[in-house]
């Protein structure tokens, strides 16, 4: 009698989460466009610390977390929620949103040429912080968004605990951003000598060329991807500490870090290449704010897709 060929659950569960996912996407893709257009105008400004705006980096990066953690811990429980279509009245929250990120645009314009006062430095954070909401509402569906909320009422929760670990983990580590921008300086150095490009090293840590300046701060010196993925490579591990082979689970990881840590350095000197020999602009603002974001989630993807199955002991592959 033949075996019944055993279903794949891994990759059911995958199937039955996508349409969740593309909508997960859809969002973060929203997210980077608004927080990027107007991030590089804050940043470029020299208000990011001036007006209470540089909260928002340790936000965003627990933001993150959470989703992804969120969509882990829904796929380890199994995924049964069947999403609600796209409705035109979806188009009335995206309006909103889009109206309201035009009132933070007008107010940062307000901060940016010199008003001072709390009111626009108000306005413009209220405005940002409903202009996503509004997005959410507008790609999920408010009646998709409140069913996830009651099937997922303790993920969610986990997620809120987790969050505040990560959190608190990445206010611990942004300590050692100089030790890796250090690190990242003398590197891309070194790089740009082999490409034949003269950069000289102005303490503390700018690196002059003959068109332009930049300097290494923490966006740079991939602190933020490393705590990331330290935090989601933990939970991960967590989750399924049973079916993984725990001497390779614990000894890849050194070996993770030190690849990510150097794919960013080649990051910051493609970012230079591209300002060089392109437009400083383009390199420098929008793509430079948020290309970590986008490089962390590309490498962890990877990651995980190539060294999973490999981590799982034999009885689990």
């Amino acid at each position: 009698m033949r075996k019944k060929p055993e279903t794949n659950t891994g990759l059911d569960s995958l199937r039955a989460i996508a349409p969740l996912i593309k909508r997960a996407v859809a969002f973060l893709a929203v997210f980077v466009l608004y927080s990027g257009l107007i991030g590089s105008r804050i940043v470029g400004g020299g208000i990011l610390y001036k007006d209470h705006f540089g909260i928002y980096g340790g936000l965003g990066k627990s933001a993150l977390f959470a989703a992804i953690a969120f969509v882990i811990m829904v796929v380890q429980r199994g995924y049964d929620l069947k999403l609600k279509p796209w409705k035109v009245f979806n188009l009335v929250w995206i309006i909103l949103s889009v109206l309201s990120y035009i009132g933070a645009w007008i107010g940062t314009d307000k901060l940016l040429a010199g008003n001072t006062s709390l009111v626009w430095v108000a306005i413009v954070q209220v405005l940002l912080i409903f202009s996503l909401i509004f997005a959410a509402g507008g790609i999920f569906g408010s009646t998709n968004l409140r069913l996830l909320i009651n099937k997922y009422k303790r993920e969610l929760l986990y997620v809120l605990g987790l969050v505040a670990v990560f959190y608190g983990f990445l206010t611990l580590v942004y300590g050692l951003w100089r030790v890796l921008a250090a690190v990242v300086l003398h590197s891309v150095k070194w790089l740009l000598g082999i490409t034949g490009l003269i950069a000289t090293i102005i303490p503390p840590r700018t690196l002059l060329l003959d068109k332009f300046g930049i300097n290494i701060a923490q966006y740079c010196s991939g602190i933020e991807s490393i705590a990331l993925f330290t935090g989601l490579y933990a939970l991960i591990g967590i989750l399924d500490w049973g079916r993984f082979n725990h001497k390779k689970l614990l000894s890849i990881f050194p070996l993770a870090l030190l690849l990510l840590l150097g794919l960013n350095i080649i990051r910051v000197y493609v970012l230079i290449l591209v300002g060089y020999y392109i437009n400083p602009h383009i390199a420098f603002s929008l793509f430079h704010t948020y290309a970590g974001m986008i490089f962390f989630i590309l490498y962890s993807l990877i990651f995980w897709e190539v060294s999973y199955s490999w981590m799982l002991r034999k009885e689990n592959r």
